[in-house]
């Protein structure tokens, strides 16, 4: 039996107070009166269209009202039983005077998840937040130059000059598709100077990654020791573990679902959404990847959809930026990166070819790189299968050679 949601009075509104989290009081029928922590209250229309579920914004109280916000909630239900999603009719309603920042970058990102992966619109959002907090409900065509600039600096100013010449690059994109819908009549990017507005970005193509035996050695000598040296929690601590066995990138490792993996067939499939290259790449993992993975299912599995779920909230992954601390904490600040585990297994493999007998297209197969020659590429067609058995074999000597590096075997 449905639970019966008592309606919401004005009384209710004006007495909601903030807390230390946001809430949200329900009036019934999917409209919701939202108290943000910053004492911000506005309403929300959760529904369900196409099989999707669905959620809108109707605005700040009390400039809408409880009486106007059912209004667009019943509105919203007509449309929906005519088969229209009410998102686009509010969208549809919106003029050029009207249109916003954040709505040419909502939809700008909408086109882009056709194209680039689940993790690269993530961090897209992430950098793009940036500019929205100071610009985001400006009409774009309000918008000056020297809003952007002095937002970029502003960004700057923290410190993360890689990430404020990403944040131009990718406002310069957004500008370019404004433009192409006549959303705005020029790109007032186009013609910023970035060299007279940030900061030169320093940061070597190649990022830090150790290669020596030596230091390979110490590095997983420290891994295994973050548990007894620092408070992580245990997601992370197992990250670092299964890092150098699976060498993949950050995004993947963080994000990594039990729905992905099959442990009887010993592999690791990972959706095309998620790759760098837009293909489903299947990543044999070697026993002790398995094992590590089954050590950490009794702690995970229940309670996430995710191997690592963050210790702060069980529906999303562990973050970028912890796996980059925990790591300067071991001491390895600019001499090794997450991203630096597939370096060291490209150089160790390319530079051991004679012990594991596999040769360079096998090695780039186990990083999901591409086939560079065009050529060779159109006659050979990738396939999520493709060398999978030597995939298996050349991971499984890697994490025995890791094994017996540790243990003074090599």
């Amino acid at each position: 039996m449905a639970r019966i949601v008592k309606p919401l009075n004005d009384t209710q509104l004006k007495n909601a107070k903030a807390k230390e989290k946001d809430y949200k009081l329900s009036d019934g029928e999917g409209l919701y009166f939202v108290v943000k922590k910053n004492g911000t209250k506005s309403w929300r229309y959760d529904f369900s269209y196409g099989g999707k579920r669905k959620s809108m914004s109707f605005g700040i109280y009390p400039t809408v009202s409880l009486k106007d916000a059912r209004i667009k909630k019943d509105e919203a239900k007509y449309s929906l039983a005519n088969n229209i999603n009410p998102i686009s009719i509010k969208k549809a309603k919106k003029t050029s005077e009207t249109i916003t920042l954040s709505d040419v970058i909502e939809d700008w990102l909408e086109l882009r998840k056709k194209s680039k992966s689940e993790s690269t619109i993530i961090q897209n959002k992430r950098i793009l937040k940036n500019i929205t907090i100071w610009l985001g409900n400006i009409a774009i065509k309000d918008i000056r130059r020297i809003d952007i600039i002095n937002a970029l600096q502003k960004y700057q100013e923290k410190g993360v000059i890689e990430s404020a010449h990403r944040l131009l690059a990718l406002v310069n994109k957004i500008y370019m598709y404004a433009v192409t819908n006549e959303y705005v009549e020029h790109n007032i990017i186009a013609n910023i100077d970035k060299k007279s507005i940030l900061i030169p970005n320093k940061k070597d193509a190649h990022l830090p990654a150790l290669i020596e035996l030596e230091d390979i050695k110490q590095l997983l000598i420290d891994i295994n020791s973050i548990s007894e040296k620092y408070r992580s929690d245990i997601s992370t601590i197992f990250i670092f573990k299964l890092l150098p066995y699976v060498f993949v990138r950050s995004e993947n490792i963080r994000l990594m679902r039990w729905n992905e993996l099959n442990l009887e067939e010993g592999y690791w499939a990972i959706p095309k959404e998620k790759m760098k290259m837009n293909i489903e790449f299947v990543c044999p993992l070697p026993h002790q990847a398995i094992t590590l993975i089954k050590e950490i299912e009794p702690y995970s599995r229940h309670r996430s959809e995710f191997v690592f779920p963050s210790p702060q909230k069980s529906d999303r992954g562990v973050s970028g930026a912890t796996l980059s601390d925990t790591l300067v904490r071991l001491g390895y600040q600019n001499r090794h990166t997450v991203h630096g585990f597939r370096s060291m297994f490209s150089t160790t493999a390319h530079n051991l070819y004679k012990e594991h007998g596999f040769h360079s297209d096998i090695i780039e197969a186990c990083l999901a790189h591409k086939e560079r020659n065009r050529v060779k590429a159109s006659y050979n067609r990738e396939s999520k299968f493709k060398y999978f058995e030597e995939k298996r074999e050349l991971i499984q000597w890697y994490a025995d050679w890791l094994d017996n590096l540790i243990i003074n075997k090599i």
